[in-house]
């Protein structure tokens, strides 16, 4: 019983009792001091807070410049693939149309070739023409012997 009491007045205290927990931004001090003023040189004098918040503004720094280079190395090595990637493309088309184009010659010429043989073959027209005349010679000297020689 008594557990139970217990547990409805730490429940009731939770849920009437507001936590609140405000933040505060630390802002660091940075004191100018000058030569004869309690110091043993002139300069600027920084508390804990301000010279821990210069070391790690130096520190991510060094890491902001380091993410924007690699960022501009890598827009410039995406540009440059993308380039690479286009040339590549149009020489790969140019090549492709290149040997088709070699191939269509080719197939052409093989034609051509086989059209000119078929021509050619089986011609025996400078023959005839050659027998003909020859034999027209030989049978007009036979002619003339023969027309000579019954004169005679």
């Amino acid at each position: 019983m008594f557990k139970k009491i217990l547990a409805c007045f730490v429940s009731a205290l939770i849920v009437l009792i507001p936590f609140e927990a405000n933040a505060e931004e630390i802002e660091g001090k940075v004191t100018s001091i000058s030569l004869g003023e309690e110091a043993p040189y002139a300069g600027v004098l920084l508390d804990p807070i301000a010279a821990s918040k210069m070391v790690v503004d130096q520190k991510y720094l060094k890491s902001e410049i380091e993410l924007q280079l690699r960022k501009e190395f890598q827009q410039d090595l995406a540009s440059k693939r993308l380039a690479f990637d286009l040339l590549k493309v149009e020489y790969d088309s140019l090549k492709k149309i290149h040997s088709s184009t070699i191939l269509l010659r080719d197939r052409q010429i093989n034609d051509l070739n086989i059209l000119l043989k078929e021509e050619m073959s089986d011609d025996y027209t400078e023959w005839w023409v050659i027998g003909g005349v020859a034999l027209g010679i030989v049978l007009s000297v036979a002619v003339f012997y023969a027309s000579v020689e019954v004169a005679r």
